[in-house]
């Protein structure tokens, strides 16, 4: 079964939908999107020759994951923290629309370097920061730091490669706004990056908007009707962009160890979004907080 497309759907605003309807929609999606989706364990036979195969296994078992963990803080005056799982959720769509747009060998040697440059860059990064000694206590040998060091530099010389001939700018690895271009995605990406980025960093922005101002002359920065929307927006987005990095992966599912159930048709999903559609779609960015009251 491949879902509609649902993400870009700007559809109709709702905002004043309460919590606990929200959350019992979302929750009802959730079950029927696990039956219809199971997520196993793929052949590494299959992923070896294809990496986007573990890219699409991992990013919807941590969808799935997202959107229980979002129900569960939301269910304890939380939700607002749920915030932080749409930047990932938004960045497994960008970026597996983009390999998807790749031949296999292009893919494979872009995602090889990709890896290999995060996984020694986080090595020699906690190697930094503990020290030879700690690092060879219980686990790495003094030669495998020498071996970790070459293959650093050998994979930065990779990726400057690939860089020219791809053509983005900055930083050795793709930027993201770079990959929501070539993902047709540029506009989701700069709406929800930048949004749910403030949910994962320091953001004076986002602290002076959290702020509001009581009667009594105190800011407060725990207002439950902004708490309450930010659990909202973040049930909102996480269901949508399941279903777009859904339908990426619709080619690779069966290879990717997922198995697309087909016995419960595609009425009960049908169902499950359009209930969640009549909760509407909801903005991040609540305009109680630029002083606006509501339209008479």
């Amino acid at each position: 079964m491949s879902p509609k497309s649902e993400t870009d759907d700007k559809g109709p605003i709702h905002r004043w939908t309460p919590l606990p309807v929200r959350i019992e929609a979302v929750e009802h999606f959730a079950d029927r999107a696990e039956h219809v989706l199971t997520v196993t364990d793929p052949a590494w036979s299959d992923v070896a020759h294809d990496y986007r195969l573990l890219a699409v296994n991992s990013s919807l078992r941590r969808q799935q994951e997202s959107i229980r963990a979002a129900i569960l803080l939301s269910r304890h005056d939380l939700g607002h923290l749920a915030v932080a799982f749409v930047r990932a959720a938004l960045d497994d769509v960008i970026y597996l629309r983009f390999f998807a747009s790749l031949d296999l060998d292009r893919s494979q040697e872009l995602f090889a370097a990709m890896s290999n440059f995060d996984s020694l860059r986080a090595l020699l990064a906690q190697r930094n920061y503990i020290g030879d000694k700690e690092m060879a206590r219980p686990w790495y040998p003094t030669p495998f730091f020498d071996w970790a060091v070459a293959g650093s530099a050998e994979t930065r010389t990779v990726l400057r490669e690939l860089k020219q001939q791809y053509g983005w700018t900055g930083s050795l690895l793709p930027p993201g706004r770079w990959v929501a271009d070539r993902a047709g995605q540029r506009e989701l990406y700069d709406y929800l990056a930048a949004a749910s980025s403030r949910a994962l960093r320091f953001s004076a922005g986002e602290i002076t908007r959290c702020g509001w101002i009581e009667p009594t002359g105190k800011p407060v920065t725990d207002k439950p009707a902004f708490r309450e929307h930010l659990a909202c927006f973040a049930l909102d987005r996480l269901w949508r962009l399941y279903l777009d990095t859904w339908q990426v992966a619709v080619p690779m599912l069966e290879r990717a160890g997922i198995r697309n159930d087909h016995s419960l048709h595609d009425e009960d999903m049908i169902t499950a979004v359009a209930r969640l559609r009549e909760t509407g779609s909801v903005p991040l960015i609540h305009a109680h907080k630029w002083n606006l009251p509501p339209s008479t």
